[in-house]
């Protein structure tokens, strides 16, 4: 599964989110850097969210919100939602 965004006006930002249900890989990268890298085998919780600000001198604060099942997870849809400054900017389903 991969969502890429743009964040910025003034000063424009690429995020990219990519997800492997069937691995557990999980990678948040802004302009192709790092900001989230981990392998997941299991979670307890049924929705992880992932904070970070973007920008050095036009700052937005963007959330991912990674949603799951509690029972057979790696074989059901698990939406993905991406908000920057609160507003829902982009989504999809793993």
């Amino acid at each position: 599964m991969l969502l890429t965004f743009d964040v910025g006006v003034a000063e424009r930002h690429t995020v990219r989110f990519s997800f492997n249900k069937f691995w557990g890989g999980l990678s948040i990268t802004v302009d192709g850097h790092d900001v989230v890298k981990t392998i997941r085998f299991a979670s307890v919780e049924l929705v992880k969210r992932h904070n970070f600000v973007v920008g050095v001198h036009e700052q937005h604060y963007v959330t991912i919100e990674h949603h799951r099942k509690l029972l057979f997870a790696g074989f059901r849809a698990q939406p993905v939602y991406a908000y920057v400054d609160g507003a829902l900017v982009a989504q999809g389903v793993a």
